[in-house]
């Protein structure tokens, strides 16, 4: 066989060199060059790398907009302003206070914030005067006997007779709202109903007014408010039946 020039075996040995040291070290570098590993020697997987991702344990980054712990955000408003204790209030003192209340939506001063209408019993309070506790009112519901009064009578046109119906408390407050349970019965033919709130004693039908006034037929209300002359008395609603004028 005829042997090579120097400087040719030394071209030839310098690659090998080279692809020997870019195919790393000891065994492994066989997989660089496609050489066989053997069955015992499989390539690392992908899945050996450690995670680049935060450990899962580790406690979130506060935003900066978020409170700092243990603190509490500062009320504004109406929820800032202090309230009225009411729960050692005897009746008379009560009383005053819930007459005293200014309603937000209601035009007349000398309506109370506690009102009645013919749904029921609400509370809309416009400044600072607003209870710490719900205000708790009587209510008694009768059912108005409309009749034609006769010709000469005192009483008017109509003649008006009472009926119990219940007596229960509701509570309104101290946030604005409806009284729940204090809507009142429906009324039946040639049969009204007068709601009355109030504190204290129960309301009886000899304190009720011997005459009501029916709604205006010019006003979109079919009810009105009816005058009960007791100083417990809060408010009193009456509603006549649609066929009071065949009674």
């Amino acid at each position: 066989m005829p042997r090579l020039p120097a400087s040719a075996a030394l071209l030839l040995t310098v690659p090998l060199l080279a692809l020997t040291a870019c195919s790393g070290s000891g065994s492994d570098s066989g997989a660089g060059l496609g050489l066989g590993l053997g069955p015992d020697r499989a390539a690392p997987s992908a899945s050996a790398s450690p995670s680049a991702s935060p450990s899962a344990s580790a406690p979130p980054t506060p935003s900066a907009s978020a409170p700092a712990p243990g603190t509490a955000p500062v009320p504004t408003g109406a929820a800032s302003r202090p309230c009225t204790p009411i729960a050692a209030l005897d009746a008379a003192g009560l009383g005053a206070y819930i007459k005293a209340l200014r309603a937000s939506d209601r035009t007349t001063s000398s309506y109370s914030a506690l009102f009645m209408v013919d749904t029921g019993v609400y509370l809309r309070l416009k400044d600072a005067q607003r209870p710490c506790e719900p205000i708790r009112v009587r209510l008694s519901h009768f059912r108005v006997h409309i009749a034609k009064a006769t010709p000469g009578s005192s009483t008017g046109g109509f003649s008006f007779t009472y009926t119990p119906l219940e007596t229960l408390t509701v509570s309104a407050g101290p946030g604005d709202g409806f009284a729940e349970g204090s809507k009142p019965p429906a009324t039946e033919k040639c049969g009204g109903t007068l709601s009355v709130s109030y504190l204290g004693d129960e309301v009886t039908a000899r304190e009720l007014p011997s005459q009501l006034q029916f709604p205006k037929t010019d006003s979109t209300l079919d009810w009105t408010l009816a005058d009960v002359s007791a100083d417990r008395v809060l408010d009193a609603v009456f509603k006549p039946p649609a066929d009071a004028g065949s009674c």
